[in-house]
């Protein structure tokens, strides 16, 4: 049988990995739409190959985080749902502790992982496509009588 300070330990430890890959995935668009969005003179002098590239690139990012991400939360869901089993008696914990801890549940996170990579894909996909996506406001601002 499972220790429970062994099964806790290993909760917190999987919810720091879920927080790192967050981290890791807002740095990286943080990066992304720096480039696109401040330095887009940079990138509308890039050729089609090169901004198919990056696309491909992107997207493999997209994947390789989201499913590592997807794959985390499920372990941490299959992880509280042992506690649960083993130690999860209601009347062991404050009613917040139970509420907020042991009941929890990660299995809907999978699909706002989809979600979230998803629409970040589809702004740089936009970005990087149609320049008209991000130049048309500091293009009205240029034309505008001043």
């Amino acid at each position: 049988m499972i220790q429970e300070a062994t099964l806790i330990e290993a909760i917190l430890s999987i919810r720091s990995q879920v927080d790192f890959l967050w981290q890791f995935f807002v740095t990286a668009h943080i990066a992304i739409f720096a480039l696109l969005f401040i330095y887009d003179d940079a990138v509308e002098n890039l050729n089609i190959i090169a901004r198919f590239l990056a696309l491909c690139g992107i997207a493999l990012f997209e994947w390789i985080n989201g499913n590592a991400l997807a794959k985390t939360y499920l372990l941490l869901d299959a992880t509280i749902d042992q506690y649960r089993a083993l130690y999860g008696e209601a009347s062991r914990f404050q009613p917040a502790f139970f509420e907020h801890f042991v009941n929890q549940s990660f299995a809907d996170r999978p699909a706002m992982v989809l979600v979230t990579h998803s629409m970040a894909f589809v702004v740089i996909l936009l970005a990087l496509v149609s320049r008209e996506f991000i130049q048309s406001r500091r293009n009205r601002r240029q034309g505008a009588p001043g």
